[in-house]
């Protein structure tokens, strides 16, 4: 009896000792777990830190305050007033300087006082954003004195800061916002559209100008029309028959047709007048479709008047090529 109470002393102690070690062991295997989770955490909680972190760092290098550059222009310059402030009271602010910002591109607009000054003066087309708003403003600048800003704005469109003024002598009744331009601050672009440096231009448009000796392309003329009256320039791109007679060309029809050209170096369109017998093969050409062209046009001073848009005569042309 005693022999059998021992064996069972012994079978309880080892069935204990079993269930102790497992223990022990599942305990074990739950701080490892539990340790490397909380390593993952923290490796989780370092790359939500370093993400935030670069892009905290992205959103500083491309934020520009261009209201603070706006407001350091206007105390720089010591002007009080903003393109705002003249617009709804231009005749008690004539003669008085103000500032405008916002983007810059070439334009063809002269009018009211303005008119004649396409010889002297380029037009800057500027996308008011300071006044809160969109709004176009056209300033007139000195060309030799910015030549520099002409020769930027002939590649592209820039953001600008300018100092503009409705001078009395120049203003009329009713005018739009047209003003001489004083001062500009601005960054160069460098993107570039001249047919010299333009990657895109095929090798047969450049051999054709060489030919044909063209210094002039037709962003050189577009935006400074009147000093380049009877000098041959070069036209290229998407070309189709138009009928657009107007200004110099308005009594044409009969004896030329027009070509409409979507103009690369300007991306604007060219109406181009040739005469019907001399270029009858490119009429029946162009009747079956549309065509890439390459022309050398020419503005006669005995057509140009003031005012007139892209349009020219032409002298040349050759089929199949353009940017």
């Amino acid at each position: 009896m005693v022999c059998k109470n021992r064996m069972l002393f012994k079978t309880l102690v080892f069935i204990l000792l079993a269930l102790v070690t497992t223990a022990c062991e599942a305990g074990s295997d739950a701080k490892n777990v539990s340790s490397d989770n909380k390593s993952e955490d923290v490796v989780s909680e370092n790359k939500v830190k370093d993400k935030s972190q670069v892009v905290v760092a992205e959103t500083v290098t491309t934020t520009i305050n261009y209201e603070e550059k706006f407001t350091a222009y206007l105390k720089d310059k010591n002007i009080s007033l903003k393109s705002r402030d003249v617009l709804f009271d231009m005749q008690n602010t004539l003669n008085q300087p103000f500032a405008i910002m916002g983007k810059a591109e070439l334009d063809i607009y002269y009018n009211y006082g303005f008119r004649d000054f396409e010889k002297t003066h380029f037009a800057v087309s500027i996308i008011d954003e300071g006044a809160g708003y969109s709004d176009r403003w056209v300033l007139y600048f000195d060309r030799e004195e910015f030549n520099d800003l002409f020769q930027t704005l002939k590649k592209g469109g820039i953001f600008v800061i300018a100092t503009g003024v409705i001078l009395k002598a120049q203003y009329q009744d009713g005018q739009d916002e047209l003003a001489l331009g004083m001062d500009i601050a601005y960054e160069a672009n460098s993107k570039s559209v001249s047919s010299e440096d333009n990657s895109s231009v095929i090798d047969v448009v450049k051999e054709y100008k060489e030919q044909k000796g063209l210094s002039l392309v037709a962003i050189d003329v577009l935006y400074d029309i009147q000093n380049h009256l009877d000098k041959p320039f070069l036209i290229s791109g998407k070309a189709s028959l138009d009928t657009y007679y107007n200004y110099g060309f308005r009594a044409l029809e009969q004896s030329h047709f027009a070509i409409g050209v979507w103009d690369e170096s300007t991306d604007e369109k060219w109406v181009v007048y040739f005469d019907r017998q001399e270029f009858s093969d490119v009429f029946d050409m162009m009747k079956q479709s549309d065509q890439y062209v390459t022309i050398t046009a020419m503005i006669p001073s005995s057509q140009f008047e003031i005012g007139q848009d892209e349009l020219a005569q032409g002298l040349d042309i050759m089929l199949g090529t353009g940017y």
